[in-house]
């Protein structure tokens, strides 16, 4: 990929030139599939943003919130939006605007023509996967052609595709799977053995998985207005998992009442609020539990559990395993990438 920048009317637009050969070279999956890291950081008035050479050694390059994105062939993008609020046009098909607010995600098809990739005020982080066409037809097999036909189409006639008009939400166990890859702490062969088998399973329940396809099915039916409410509240709910979080609370936030909240916010999110939120608590505890070695206790209080008891009867609801077994869940995985014996016991 060539990085370029180009300065006019007090502007610095930097120039994004994908070259498939060269993405893929070091890829996964069948040299197939390349993630990527990007991070905008704006601090006295200048916007930086690091990550989007694709290379280890991060590299700032002061922007003007825009970057001009070309590709010299063909590829489909999975973009999260971790924190943050970020667009992609397509110039030459602009009815496939994609905007996907903090915290939410799409995908959609890059065909070889110029588009545009925008990051809004603020900070902003994002991880993004590119795939080459034909591996999500290995992948999928025929759940492609059934599920992905505008997909295909698309790509014949070289046209933009968006997967959703309005971008869903990370489902939380996807938003941990996103954190194992990014904090992946193997080298060497291990590395890839362990990014491939992540990789798939992210791609694998993005695609297919019953969460996304669950509120995948038709389009909802909801004004942009209340959309963006949803969107405020979600944003609320995740950066405050440590305090008690009321229906009147959140209804206050969004703008509208109780009932529609509830509504609303399940149409949208795919389940209730409160299921929704036990679901980001319980994730992020397992987060604080296997990267952070936090205790259960602890975990227990940073996600709003006074009583650590009560912590693990949801999280054993929750996750279908008691929190103590996490360091098993942890040691077995390990093993089997290095491919040592496992011993378990007193388990």
């Amino acid at each position: 990929m060539r990085l370029g920048a180009e300065n006019g009317n007090s502007r610095q637009l930097l120039h994004k030139e994908i070259y498939v050969d060269k993405l893929f070279k070091d890829g996964y999956i069948e040299n197939s599939v390349q993630f990527n890291n990007v991070e905008v950081t704006n601090k006295d008035g200048i916007a930086l943003i690091s990550g989007i050479d694709f290379s280890n050694t991060k590299r700032l390059f002061e922007f003007d919130s825009e970057i001009v994105v070309t590709s010299d062939e063909h590829l489909i993008k999975l973009h999260f939006s971790l924190e943050g609020t970020y667009s992609y046009q397509p110039l030459s098909h602009i009815k496939y605007l994609v905007q996907i607010p903090e915290n939410h995600c799409n995908m959609f098809y890059y065909p070889t023509s110029e588009g545009r990739d925008v990051f809004f005020n603020g900070n902003a982080k994002v991880f993004e996967v590119y795939i080459k066409p034909n591996l999500l037809q290995k992948l999928l097999g025929a759940e492609y052609r059934s599920s992905f036909g505008k997909l295909k189409d698309a790509i014949s006639n070289s046209n933009s595709f968006v997967l959703w008009d309005k971008s869903k939400f990370i489902p939380p166990h996807i938003r941990s799977k996103i954190n194992e890859i990014l904090l992946c702490p193997y080298k060497g062969a291990v590395r890839k053995r362990y990014l491939e088998s992540s990789l798939t399973v992210l791609l694998l329940d993005f695609l297919l998985g019953r969460q996304t396809s669950k509120i995948s099915k038709g389009k909802v039916k909801l004004l942009n207005s209340d959309y963006l409410a949803l969107v405020k509240v979600e944003a609320y709910i995740r950066n405050n998992l440590k305090e008690p979080l009321k229906i009147s609370e959140l209804s206050e936030i969004a703008g509208f009442n109780a009932t529609k909240l509830k509504r609303d916010f399940k149409k949208v999110y795919g389940i209730p609020v409160f299921k929704y939120i036990t679901a980001l608590r319980m994730e992020f505890a397992k987060t604080l539990i296997t990267q952070e070695g936090a205790s259960i206790a602890h975990a227990a209080y940073e996600v709003g559990y006074a009583n650590p008891q009560h912590f693990t009867t949801a999280f054993k609801r929750t996750m279908g395993y008691l929190p103590s077994q996490l360091k098993y869940i942890v040691y077995f995985t390990c093993s089997f990438l290095l491919e040592e014996p496992i011993c378990f016991m007193g388990f």
